[in-house]
């Protein structure tokens, strides 16, 4: 069988030495030659077996020649990591109201102030420690300062450690031209100057453009306002005292005397009274009384022992039993007043 490459060639011979043949057979005149031999070639395409004949041997690729080894560099040492000191920072607790200013001292301006027992960081200190930095984060450069004596310190042995901070330079302050303070014109005066016992008056009081008013009415200074008024109910003769403070620092005094009527050597009771004559056990009653010119008064409930009290004045007992209550008044001139009332307990 002839390999398909090489099939249409062949055949068209065939064919045509045939188609001769025929041709000679059927076509008169026509003269075929004796003798076509169709050589047929086989051409064969397949690839040639393997035979005994040795292979031609292959080259191997050379072997690579080995680098010598590179030296062995000793491992270079990496500096050692810093230590790091942390900043000593102590804790505090404010004493009192304290103030934070800016630098240590009264002449720096004031930041803030701190309410008693409040938990400050100190982050340093003056020279002479009278003065501590805390933390204070409202501040610009997260620092302010406090007063030593005011913060109470635990750790007092390690205040030494603290570092000593660098405080801002002061402000300058421009200088202030003086002024004249204009006059107060203060007027201080009483309703009533002179009172029987057991009476009341009212003290008024008028003061502008000052610095600060006090009033004494028998228990030292007491800051009030610059207009303003006070009943009082004297039980002798009493002298009030208005203190005016200027605003250039200067200070005057008023001075207004009510006098008590009928007042000589022996002390007299205007008034000695019970809120109610009867209770029930358990309840409780007042007592109220007013005494003038006396040198001294006292108040004793029952058989208990008597207590000093005010010319003017009320309490609150409550007695398990009937009692009574007695009033003693001591005269200037010695002599002695009393005066009683029992208050009845019920079941």
């Amino acid at each position: 069988m002839l390999p398909q490459r090489f099939g249409l060639p062949i055949v068209s011979i065939a064919c045509a030495a045939l188609l001769l043949a025929i041709l000679a057979c059927t076509t008169p005149g026509l003269t075929v030659p004796p003798t076509i031999t169709a050589v047929v070639i086989e051409i064969n395409t397949t690839a040639p077996q393997a035979t005994g004949v040795p292979a031609t041997p292959v080259a191997s690729a050379p072997s690579p020649t080995p680098m010598p080894a590179s030296p062995t560099r000793p491992p270079t040492a990496l500096p050692a990591t810093p230590t790091i000191t942390a900043p000593l920072i102590l804790t505090g607790t404010t004493k009192l109201q304290t103030n934070i200013r800016n630098g240590p001292g009264a002449g720096y301006a004031l930041l803030a102030s701190l309410a008693p027992g409040l938990s400050v960081k100190l982050t340093g200190r003056n020279a002479d420690k009278s003065w501590w930095q805390i933390e204070f984060p409202a501040s610009p450069d997260v620092r302010g300062w406090v007063l030593a004596a005011n913060v109470n310190v635990g750790a007092v042995a390690r205040i030494d450690a603290l570092p000593i901070a660098s405080a801002p330079p002061l402000p300058t302050r421009l200088p202030v031209a003086a002024t004249a303070a204009p006059a107060s014109n203060a007027a201080f005066r009483a309703d009533k100057a002179e009172l029987s016992p057991g009476e009341c008056t009212t003290l008024r009081w008028d003061v502008d453009n000052v610095e600060a008013v006090f009033l004494d009415s028998g228990s030292g200074d007491n800051p009030v306002v610059g207009h303003d008024t006070l009943v009082v109910c004297p039980d002798d003769t009493f002298t009030y005292t208005l203190r005016v403070v200027n605003k250039d620092k200067s200070e005057q005094r008023l001075a207004y005397t009510v006098k008590m009527a009928g007042c000589g050597g022996a002390a007299i009771i205007s008034r000695f009274e019970a809120s109610a004559d009867e209770i029930k056990a358990g309840s409780k009653v007042l007592i109220s009384w007013v005494v003038a010119c006396a040198q001294t008064v006292y108040l004793k409930e029952g058989s208990k022992t008597r207590v000093q009290v005010t010319g003017r004045g009320d309490e609150e007992f409550q007695p398990t039993r009937t009692t009574n209550y007695r009033l003693i008044a001591m005269g200037k001139d010695g002599s002695r007043v009393e005066r009683d009332l029992t208050v009845q307990v019920v079941p």
